[in-house]
């Protein structure tokens, strides 16, 4: 569990970080989400010391970072930066494995760890562990800084807007990519990003930020149906809330179990956006639906556009 505890940053007159005080779940993906200069990106930098705060505190299992030689706290946790920042010098392989050179691992638990990671995040061991940045896509480098994030089994993963610099089918799948790490590791994961699309797709926490202050936390559904003032309501909806909201709704929640329909069954956890979707590229009013128990049910378009 990572605890911020009245964290405060002011950088002469100006409050970048405003008394914020949030709980992030072990296991969990925390979005940090406002707009530009709100203070999501200086409150990762506090977490793991890049900077001292002026006020409160982090704790990460019931231990203020405070503590700890910052050194040794920084190879508790993992950071991906947009920028990615990786050794240009180094291959693919050496650059993974930073860390756990750092830390005087045996150079088999090393080669046995790079491999793992590099399958882990969708890139083959044997075709990428010998190259070097500049052979790679902006992808593929990204999907070896979140590796070498990875590599020490860091207890906690902070992500600064990571796929911001990304085209979208790239950040797409990387984005796909990253809840699935998540999936199979369990790591607790603090991700900045002023894409609430790409916040409500990926965490199930989202904190809303406005001038160095927290303004709202909560599930993105929480977030979409009760949005704490104008501010939130204006940043995580506009005209793009009824479409954010399918998103949000899973296709077993507007199936109806006793009825049929004909074609390809879609997931009932699939959300309403991918029914939709579907929907359209068919031609069609109507899914046919199977749970994950074999269930089967039917989903019309009427109960998709229902509030």
């Amino acid at each position: 569990m990572i605890v911020l505890d009245r964290l405060t940053k002011h950088y002469g007159a100006t409050t970048a970080v405003d008394q914020l005080s949030l709980t992030v779940p072990e296991g969990s993906i925390c979005a940090l989400v406002g707009a530009s200069g709100c203070g999501k990106s200086t409150t990762l930098r506090l977490i793991n010391r890049l900077i001292e705060p002026d006020g409160g505190r982090v704790l990460i299992e019931g231990t203020d970072v405070a503590s700890l030689p910052p050194v040794a706290l920084r190879r508790r946790i993992g950071y991906v930066i947009q920028s990615i920042g990786l050794f240009p010098h180094w291959n693919i392989a050496r650059n993974i494995a930073t860390v756990p050179e750092l830390l005087g691992w045996p150079g088999e638990r090393i080669a046995r760890r790079v491999d793992e990671l590099l399958d882990l995040v969708g890139l083959d061991p044997d075709s990428y562990r010998k190259r070097r940045p500049h052979e790679l896509s902006g992808g593929q480098q990204q999907r070896v800084g979140v590796a070498r994030a990875l590599a020490a089994d860091p207890d906690l993963l902070l992500m600064d807007e990571p796929f911001g610099a990304l085209d979208p089918v790239t950040r797409d799948g990387l984005q796909a990519a990253l809840i699935d790490i998540q999936a199979r590791t369990g790591k607790t994961i603090i991700i900045v990003t002023h894409d609430i699309d790409e916040a409500i797709r990926l965490s199930s926490l989202i904190a809303v930020l406005e001038n160095g202050r927290l303004i709202q936390q909560g599930s993105p559904r929480e977030i979409l149906t009760r949005p704490a003032n104008g501010f939130v309501e204006s940043f995580v909806g506009g005209p793009r809330l009824g479409l954010r909201l399918l998103q949000v709704t899973t296709v077993d929640e507007r199936t109806d179990y006793g009825a049929t329909a004909e074609g390809e069954p879609i997931a009932a956890e699939a959300p309403l956006d991918a029914a939709l979707a579907q929907m359209v590229a068919r031609g069609t009013d109507r899914l046919a639906v199977i749970d994950a128990a074999g269930r089967r049910g039917a989903l019309a378009l009427a109960n998709v556009v229902t509030p």
